[in-house]
């Protein structure tokens, strides 16, 4: 039977009892942090609660006990069996249980608290061949950097990719290629990784930041610059990048073929550098 951690507790699934009042519920009010488990470890998770406690400052939710999370994120894991495997732990937390009204409740009510693991097995085939993307209009609102669990938007584009039998949509806002619905994009050009810099129209991925950083070590060039819809001619490799994917190589493209049709050699160099921190840190 699964247990999962809820308010202050550990407790089975079923017993877990949110008020239809939550603001989660009725307004999506809430943010949320995904974290994996390398049979052993959370990787980076000093990143994530950086990015989890900005969340939560931008949607003024005042969770106390946030430091709680990489205690209790790991009793997830031991309790549910799941060290000896990868996994991840989803938290979410929402402002609380109010009347309906669109003011934040005056005085403050408790936030409500969710997390759960879950073990899983990483598509390593597809880091082989690649993924096939679509593009489409950036939907979403203007604040793409709060982790916020109102993903309407994402879901419904990540739909119609996935009923196009394709693995991910990648968003273009005026032009621009911003990110994809549950993850960031790389690209290379001439030997130069580009990605759209951090703004309000993007979040600013754990993995991102790290793929920076390695890049960065192997002596890659970098920019940090959006790279325009009409450039994707000029693109000999392209890759997403995200907690449960890591590096994801990006061979097609709104129906364009990128560089050979194959992971290009700077794909290959981060993704495997990637790795090896991964197994240098496992021991």
């Amino acid at each position: 039977m699964e247990t999962v951690y809820f308010n202050g507790k550990f407790i089975t699934k079923e017993e877990v009892k949110i008020s239809p009042d939550d603001r989660g519920f009725l307004f999506a009010d809430g943010v949320y942090e995904v974290v994996r488990w390398y049979q052993g470890f959370f990787y980076d998770l000093n990143g994530h609660m950086t990015r989890l406690k900005r969340s939560l400052r931008e949607l003024r939710i005042n969770w106390t006990d946030t430091d709680s999370f990489p205690d209790f994120a790991e009793k997830l894991i031991k309790i549910n069996s799941l060290e000896n495997q990868t996994a991840m732990v989803y938290l979410q937390v929402t402002r609380g249980a109010a009347r309906r009204s669109h003011n934040f409740p005056k005085p403050d009510v408790l936030p409500t608290v969710y997390a759960y693991a879950w073990g899983f097995l990483p598509e390593v085939k597809l880091k082989e061949t690649g993924i096939k993307a679509m593009l489409k209009e950036d939907i979403r609102w203007s604040r793409c950097d709060i982790k916020s669990v109102a993903l309407l938007p994402n879901t419904l584009s990540f739909q119609e990719a996935h009923e196009n039998g394709l693995k991910e949509c990648i968003f273009v806002r005026n032009g621009l290629i911003t990110e994809g619905s549950h993850s960031n994009i790389f690209f290379v050009i001439n030997g130069t990784l580009y990605t759209h810099p951090e703004s309000n129209y993007v979040l600013s991925g754990i993995t991102r930041k790290n793929i920076l950083r390695i890049a960065e070590d192997c002596g890659i060039k970098i920019r940090e610059e959006a790279v325009e819809e009409n450039r994707l001619r000029f693109v000999q490799e392209a890759f997403i990048s995200n907690t449960s994917a890591e590096v994801m190589p990006v061979t097609e493209l709104g129906g364009n073929t990128i560089g050979d049709g194959v992971p290009g050699p700077v794909t290959r160099i981060i993704s495997d550098k990637f790795d090896n921190e991964i197994n240098s840190l496992k021991g």
